[in-house]
C-alpha cells in the first residue's frame, strides 16, 4: 500500500490507496500533482478506484497519472474506459521503469504490465475541474441589498464499470462573500441589512469539493446615508460652575456620511418641561422649537433648561430618497438663573478682591444698587437683555465719581430675572476695606 498526502482547504487528508491488485515493491498508479483525491463509491462494481481531480480553466486538460514499476524495465499498456460501450479500449502503451500521461481528458485510465513475471493492473479516474462566478445585485433599497452569486462548473461524473450507469457527484460548491477582505456572509445570494454609506466592493469567491476556485466581484453604489452630529458650547466654564449659562451658542458640527449637503434638516425641540406641560393637558404637542437646514448650524439658547436635537440626512438616488435620523444620546442643558453677592472687598489695587463683584447666571434683566450708610447711590447698574459678559459692567470699583469710597458697610438691592423665568432678589451687606 502507498500513502499519499492529500491538502484541501488546509486540511491534511491521509488516503490510504487501495488497489486490485497486490502491490510489491513498489509498483504503484499515482497522481501527484492532483489536486484532490476520493474514492468511487460504485453502485453494482466490487472495487474501488481512486478519482484524482485537477483544477483548471474550462476546456483545459491538467490531468495526469503516474504507473511505476519495482524498477524493473517493462511495457505499459494503457487503456481507457469507453462508457458507451461499457468496455476499456487501447489508448497507448510506454516501456520504462515509470510511465506518466499529462493532458489527460476525463475518464477512467486503467494500466497494466508485468513485473517479475507478476501481472498488474490499476484503474484510476481523471475529473478535470473548473468553475465560472458571476457576482452581481439584485435588489437595492434603503434597507437592504441583495447580494446574487451564481456558479457553472465542471460534471464531476463517473461510471460504473459493470453496469456503465452514470454517478453524478456532487461539486459541493461553498460561497463566501468579502467586503474589504472582510468575511460578510457564506451564503450563495445573501441579504445585506444596513448597506454601507461608501461605494464598496464584493467579492464572491465559490470553492468545489476538489477545492478549486474561482472568484469574481461587484461593486455596490451607495444610495444610503447616516446621520451623525457632534456639538460644542462656545463657554468657557469655571471649576465652580461646570454647566452652561444661558444666552448659550451651540456649535454642530455635521458629520453625516454620504448625505446630500442640501438635504439636512435639524430639529431643535423645545425645553423639557415645556414639553411635558403641554402634553399633560392633552391633544396634540407641538414639541419643536425651530428647525434649520444649514450643513453645520449654529443656534443660540435663551433660556435655562434641558434641550433635545434631532439631525435628518437624505440621499437621494433615482428612484429612491434615503434617510437617516440621529437623536441626540443627551440633553442640552443649560443652568438655571443665579445672582451672588461678594461680603467685602479691598479696592486697594493690589490686584486682588479689587472689585464688588456680583457673579450672576442665566440672567435676563439685572438691576443692582449699592447705598452708602446715609441711603445714597453710590453705584447702579441695570439692564436688560442680559449676557454674561455684562457681570464685568456690573461690578463696583470702589469709586464714586472717579475717588475710592470711604471705608466702611455698604448696602445693596439686586432685582434680577432669570432665563428660567424666576425672579431673584437680594438684599445684604457688604464691607469696603482697604
Amino acid at each position: 500500500m502507498e500513502h499519499i498526502r492529500i491538502v484541501r482547504s488546509g486540511i491534511i487528508l491521509l488516503f490510504v490507496l487501495l488497489f486490485s491488485a497486490k502491490l510489491v515493491d513498489g509498483q504503484s498508479l499515482s497522481s501527484p500533482l492532483a489536486s484532490f483525491a476520493e474514492q468511487t463509491s460504485y453502485p453494482v462494481f466490487a472495487g474501488k478506484d481512486f478519482i484524482y481531480y485537477f483544477c483548471g480553466t474550462n476546456g483545459q486538460q491538467s490531468g495526469s497519472l503516474k504507473a511505476t514499476s519495482s524498477g524493473m524495465l517493462v511495457t505499459f499498456a494503457w487503456d481507457k474506459y469507453n462508457p458507451v460501450s461499457g468496455t476499456f479500449s487501447f489508448f497507448t502503451n510506454e516501456t520504462g521503469t515509470s510511465s506518466t500521461l499529462s493532458a489527460l481528458d476525463n475518464g477512467c485510465y486503467r494500466v497494466s504490465f508485468r513485473d517479475n513475471g507478476v501481472d498488474y493492473l490499476f484503474r484510476a479516474w481523471i475529473m478535470n475541474g473548473w468553475i465560472e462566478v458571476t457576482a452581481g445585485i439584485s435588489e437595492s433599497n434603503c434597507q437592504f441589498l441583495k447580494l446574487h452569486g451564481s456558479a457553472t462548473g465542471s460534471n464531476y461524473v463517473y461510471y460504473d464499470l459493470s453496469s456503465a450507469q452514470p454517478v453524478t457527484i456532487n461539486p459541493d460548491y461553498k460561497y463566501i462573500w468579502y467586503s474589504d477582505n472582510v468575511s460578510a456572509a457564506t451564503v450563495q445570494n445573501p441579504v445585506i441589512n444596513n448597506p454601507p454609506t461608501k461605494n464598496s466592493v464584493y467579492r464572491l469567491e465559490i470553492t468545489d469539493r476538489a477545492g478549486c476556485m474561482q472568484s469574481s466581484q461587484v461593486t455596490y453604489e451607495s444610495i444610503v446615508t447616516r446621520a451623525k452630529f457632534s456639538w460644542k458650547a462656545n463657554q468657557e466654564l469655571s471649576p465652580q460652575f461646570t454647566i452652561p449659562e444661558a444666552p448659550l451658542e451651540v456649535k454642530f458640527t455635521n458629520e453625516s456620511e454620504n448625505g446630500d449637503p442640501d438635504k439636512f434638516e435639524w430639529f431643535f425641540y423645545k425645553e423639557k418641561s415645556v414639553i411635558e406641560a403641554e402634553g399633560s393637558v392633552g391633544g396634540k404637542v407641538d414639541s419643536i422649537l425651530t428647525k434649520i437646514y444649514d450643513v453645520s448650524p449654529s443656534y443660540i439658547y435663551e433660556n435655562s433648561g434641558k434641550y433635545k436635537v434631532k439631525l435628518v440626512s437624505a440621499k437621494q438616488s433615482v428612484g429612491f430618497t434615503c434617510r437617516d435620523t440621529m437623536y441626540l444620546k443627551d440633553y442640552i442643558v443649560i443652568d438655571t438663573s443665579l445672582v451672588q453677592v461678594a461680603p467685602a472687598f479691598t479696592p486697594n489695587g493690589d490686584g486682588v478682591n479689587d472689585i464688588l463683584v456680583i457673579r450672576t447666571r442665566s440672567l435676563q434683566s439685572l438691576d443692582f444698587q449699592v447705598f452708602n450708610r446715609w441711603g445714597r447711590i453710590v453705584h447702579k447698574f441695570s439692564k436688560s437683555g442680559y449676557v454674561p459678559a455684562d457681570s464685568e459692567l456690573a461690578a463696583w470699583d470702589g469709586k464714586v465719581n472717579g475717588k475710592l469710597a470711604t471705608p466702611g458697610v455698604y448696602f445693596y438691592v439686586v432685582d434680577a430675572v432669570g432665563r428660567d423665568g424666576e425672579r431673584r432678589r437680594k438684599k445684604g451687606f457688604v464691607q469696603m476695606i482697604w
